[in-house]
């Protein structure tokens, strides 16, 4: 990142292929390691079937409300969580709560998935407490599975699942993500990069050929490397 950017440096940690795409089902131990232990209401975000959200209370004794637009998920996250709100992510404008009301956000592979990201994270921004946090999971587009074949093959493939997922709408890189906090209003306090395999050697070609243009040959391995970042963000 640019020195003027506030997110600190990248740390990797590994994720399964098993943990990728569980939208709705799936518990993110990567997501909660970075929710701050004394948070005591946490909303989560597009909460899926509240899996994430159930290993929150678990974990910290916390109120955890979940949003969650399909219905088949949310009956499913209201035997789970304190609260489901059956709401809009696309639509939001307020929230049936005092403004500061929650400790703690997370965003669990949901900002790709808006028509405004930014505009979702000025909305939630006001019922985050002064001194919260939001936890946002947020796909890679410069990872090299979608950078090589777009480079060299002329390919850019959307599947049903995956970083390009056919429902995804924003792409973002860490530049991107950096840029975005810093206009609705967050700075980053961490960062960390879900990796899934390294970048074969064919690919790291790529890297050698930034570095003419001046970027640094091991930064940027790692950004295409990076499958997904993890960023822990509080209020400005």
């Amino acid at each position: 990142m640019p020195s003027d950017r506030p997110l600190p440096g990248v740390r990797a940690a590994g994720v399964g292929e098993g943990g990728r795409d569980r939208y709705y089902t799936g518990d993110r131990p990567d997501i909660r390691e970075l929710v701050p232990a004394g948070a005591r209401r946490v909303l989560d975000v597009g909460c899926g079937a509240g899996a994430l959200g159930e290993a929150l209370k678990a974990q910290t004794g916390a109120e955890v409300v979940g949003i969650e637009v399909f219905d088949e998920a949310a009956d499913l996250a209201e035997a789970r969580l304190d609260r489901v709100l059956r709401l809009d992510l696309q639509t939001l404008t307020e929230l049936p709560y005092p403004d500061g009301y929650f400790d703690a956000m997370t965003f669990g592979d949901v900002l790709e998935h808006m028509h405004d990201p930014h505009g979702l994270l000025r909305t939630l921004r006001r019922y985050l407490a002064g001194d919260g946090t939001i936890v946002c999971s947020i796909p890679n587009v410069k990872h090299w599975s979608v950078v090589f074949p777009l480079l060299v093959r002329d390919r850019f493939t959307y599947a049903d699942s995956g970083l390009l997922d056919r429902t995804h709408i924003h792409f973002f890189t860490l530049e991107e993500i950096g840029a975005m906090l810093e206009e609705t209003g967050f700075e980053a306090t961490a960062l960390r990069a879900n990796c899934v395999e390294p970048v074969p050697a064919e690919v790291a070609t790529l890297a050698d050929y930034a570095a003419r243009f001046g970027e640094d040959r091991e930064e940027v391995l790692q950004r295409l490397n990076a499958y997904q970042y993890l960023v822990a963000a509080r209020p400005v």
